[in-house]
């Protein structure tokens, strides 16, 4: 039975307002280029298919022909009207026309093979008056045989209902323009409207197949964790100087909301922590999530709380925690704890920055040396929390090493980036070093009409998360881009 729950939510899907607006942001070209081709295609297939036709016709009476007596011998005939001959006309004049002797004779009148045009006869109930309409292509045939069919219908329709007589209401005209224009416009139209509702149906599918973490029930639901804090977007007051947009919740033109999400977290972070575990990692599974700013922010949030705290710059191809605290490392002073590391006093912090201190040579000696561990030992009885920011774990494997000798780690992920199915397996992959995870902090959630309905209630539009590069002259072109945006 519960087993049943499970796979009913599993198949509810829900759609927000955010997901249509954000697909429809990414892909408001589709439809409109859907509209244009469809429209282009219907108004192109229109003209390509069409075939100008030709009408003529001729309202009439119809009277029967009959012996009214004789004068001198001589038979005289009436032509009259009865209602009962009227309904028998109206039945039969149809079928009449398109019987095959009549068309015979309008072929052999016109010289012609085949019919060039198609007979049509309406009545008006009740009355002899019929309206007779021929269709063709050519005018002047289609013209021509009304006409025709006037002069020879009355000689097949004796044997129905005996001698009649035509007596022509309305004389008919050879048409001079096609009777069935089209408009194109309305076509094109018409199109249009069928390409968007195709748009429109791959923008539904693209919103149903994309299943990516968007609330704290998806963390509960779908990576069976707990969600530790919600951290909106930014948005610097306007009174902020262009240059003052460093990333810390106590710079005090960010709104209020983000540093309040931060002591959320301090407090979650530090009730869910278990005896002795003082060395807590933070990853993600890819870049641009926000896991240095996470840290960062923590770190200096437990220090605010008087905490002796450590932040360890682990990600050694990338190190960004300089960055986010908006400090110079050419003029601070380091001191060397090992061959491979460096630490450093922040004041403004009140908190300590460990950093690798060998040059890009000896990269790969960093994770592969047990110089990680024999310095966790040495200095973990030294502080009360160590902060480690480390690489993304679903990109390289440095964050799985450095997990092996973390008491506990920290998941960030980016709302509605990232797929549940890679979020899953980079978790997979972190539990598999048997680190605990504490739980997950969702980051850059959005508020306001479009958002999903968390956070502080405030509307946010500064984001934060940045690419990942490796080498030299990428990491310097990224911190320059970084000093301009602050993201990471």
């Amino acid at each position: 039975m519960n087993q049943t729950t499970e796979n009913k939510k599993d198949t509810f899907v829900t759609i927000y307002l955010n997901d249509i607006i954000k697909a429809l942001y990414r892909f408001w070209w589709v439809c409109v280029a859907a509209a244009v081709l469809f429209g282009g295609f219907s108004a192109l297939r229109s003209k390509l298919n069409y075939v100008p036709e030709y009408q003529s016709s001729v309202t009439l009476t119809v009277n029967t022909q009959n012996d009214s007596g004789s004068i001198k011998g001589v038979s005289v005939y009436a032509f009259y009207y009865d209602t009962t001959t009227a309904s028998l006309l109206s039945t039969t004049f149809p079928y009449i026309l398109n019987y095959n002797l009549l068309q015979e004779a309008i072929c052999e009148d016109l010289g012609t093979s085949y019919m060039p045009a198609r007979l049509n006869a309406s009545a008006v109930p009740g009355t002899n008056m019929f309206t007779l309409t021929s269709t063709g292509r050519d005018p002047q045939l289609t013209y021509d045989v009304l006409m025709a069919a006037i002069d020879n219908y009355p000689t097949f329709a004796k044997y129905v209902v005996g001698n009649i007589k035509f007596e022509i209401l309305k004389h008919p005209t050879v048409a001079t323009s096609p009777n069935n224009k089209v408009d194109y416009f309305n076509e094109a139209v018409k199109g249009a409207i069928v390409g968007l509702f195709f748009g429109l149906m791959f923008i539904l599918i693209y919103i149903l197949q994309r299943k990516t973490v968007k609330t704290k029930n998806d963390i509960k639901n779908q990576l069976n964790l707990d969600t530790l804090a919600t951290i909106p977007n930014v948005k610097f007051k306007k009174r902020a100087m262009p240059g003052d947009k460093t990333l810390i919740f106590t710079n005090p033109d960010i709104g209020s909301a983000f540093p309040e999400s931060f002591r959320v977290l301090r407090n979650v972070f530090i009730s869910s922590l278990r005896k002795n575990e003082k060395i807590i990692m933070t990853t993600s599974s890819v870049p641009g999530e926000g896991k240095t700013t996470i840290a960062t922010n923590l770190a200096i949030a437990l220090a605010d709380h008087g905490k002796n705290v450590l932040i360890f710059d682990a990600d050694i191809r990338h190190p960004s925690v300089e960055l986010i605290l908006g400090i110079d490392t050419e003029t601070i002073e380091y001191e060397t704890v090992t061959p491979l590391y460096k630490i450093a006093y922040i004041e403004q912090y009140n908190l300590r920055l460990l950093m690798p201190s060998a040059s890009e040579e000896l990269e790969t000696e960093y994770l592969n040396s047990n110089d990680i561990k024999k310095m966790f030992d040495e200095i973990r009885d030294s502080y009360d929390y160590i902060i480690v920011d480390t690489p993304p774990c679903g990109i390289i494997s440095d964050a799985l090493f450095i997990a092996q000798y973390s008491d506990a780690a920290i998941f960030v992920t980016y709302q509605d980036s990232v797929r549940v199915s890679r979020v899953k397996k980079t978790i997979d992959n972190l539990m598999s070093t048997e680190v605990r995870v504490l739980g997950c902090v969702l980051n850059g959630t959005a508020q306001g009409l479009s958002g999903y309905g968390y956070g502080y209630g405030y509307g946010y539009g500064y984001g934060y998360g940045y690419g990942y590069g490796y080498g030299e002259d990428n990491r310097k072109k990224e911190r320059k881009s970084r000093k301009s945006k602050n993201r990471e």
